[in-house]
């Protein structure tokens, strides 16, 4: 017997199942789960009787009272997702299914949301709502979360009159953003690594995570360690930055972003931020931490991340003058 993948597997087990039973497995998936599967069973004709039993020989017994080969493929999975879903939405999901391969951002699926919404930052808003309207709702909606806020309507209206768009053009977006991401060491099936992709990487992991791995590391390896310290750049680095600096910075945040960052900040770096805002608005912001409760820890660390990849994109771009210790942005 050849092996199978497990998704082969479970699209042959979920054909040979009680109609009420399979029904009641798909309800527990979510739509991607629906997507990869649907994917599958599309490709089989037919499923010999002997491989079906030994994926699960709980179910030996149903399959031998069928013939020698146990009908599969498109129309018994539709009945599934009808008697689930309902018709109209079965007919989506189904639609998804069969265009799952032919979606050309596939690859986008598996990159970390937060990296991708840096990377799109830098794109025309035209563009980010193209590419955010070829993904699935789920990650769409994650991506949009991580981007600045004064776009995101912006995109979402853009998004909103879309109307069908060329494949090709789709498809060069992609490629344009599949090189970016591979400048950074974020690539599907390749492997690429040195101390600047491990720099990369712990920029956008939260601060208590990033410690973690940094004290390993250090534990075996402290020269490593220093080297990668240097080439990251952390939100208490902003310390190091000019006043036109911040300025610029604090053009680029939302107020909600800078509060709650600041909740973890220390002293020294609340007073820099507050020393080149307007005296108005320094009081508000002020006033605003004062009034602020408590707040997770892993929601202060996410917004210190975000502006920290603000202020390093800024740096990339030359819009702002990061440290000497982090030149290499510039």
């Amino acid at each position: 017997m050849e092996e199978l993948s497990g998704i082969r597997k479970a699209a042959i087990l979920l054909l040979t199942m009680d109609e009420e039973l399979s029904a009641q497995v798909i309800k527990d998936l979510d739509e991607d789960e629906i997507d990869i599967i649907g994917q599958e069973i599309s490709k089989l004709d037919s499923i010999p009787k002997d491989v079906a039993a030994r994926i699960h020989d709980e179910f030996m017994k149903r399959v031998q009272e069928k013939s020698n080969y146990i009908v599969a493929g498109a129309q018994r999975f539709r009945v599934l997702l009808n008697k689930t879903f309902g018709e109209e939405r079965a007919e989506q999901l189904w639609e998804s299914a069969k265009t799952y391969e032919e979606k050309p951002s596939k690859f986008l699926k598996t990159c970390d949301s937060r990296i991708l919404a840096n990377i799109l930052n830098k794109e025309h808003p035209q563009t980010i709502s193209l590419v955010l309207s070829n993904m699935d709702v789920r990650k769409a909606t994650e991506v949009i979360g991580f981007l600045p806020v004064k776009i995101q309507s912006d995109v979402m209206m853009r998004m909103a009159n879309l109307e069908k768009v060329d494949r090709k053009i789709i498809e060069e977006i992609e490629a344009v953003l599949k090189e970016q991401l591979e400048s950074i060491g974020v690539v599907e099936g390749r492997r690429l690594g040195g101390v600047e992709v491990v720099a990369n990487i712990l920029n956008q992991l939260d601060r208590t995570l990033e410690s973690e791995i940094l004290e390993k590391i250090e534990e075996t390896k402290p020269e490593l360690a220093e080297r990668i310290k240097q080439l990251m750049f952390t939100f208490e680095d902003l310390l190091g930055l000019d006043d036109k600096s911040i300025q610029v910075l604090l053009k680029e945040i939302s107020a909600e972003d800078l509060s709650v960052a600041l909740k973890g900040a220390s002293d020294a770096l609340k007073e820099k931020i507050f020393s080149n805002m307007s005296e108005r608005a320094a009081k508000m912001l002020r006033e605003d931490l004062e009034a602020m409760g408590p707040v997770r820890v892993s929601d202060v660390e996410k917004g210190q991340v975000k502006i920290a990849m603000t202020a390093k994109r800024l740096g990339e771009e030359g819009k702002i003058v990061l440290s000497a210790q982090n030149e290499r942005f510039v």
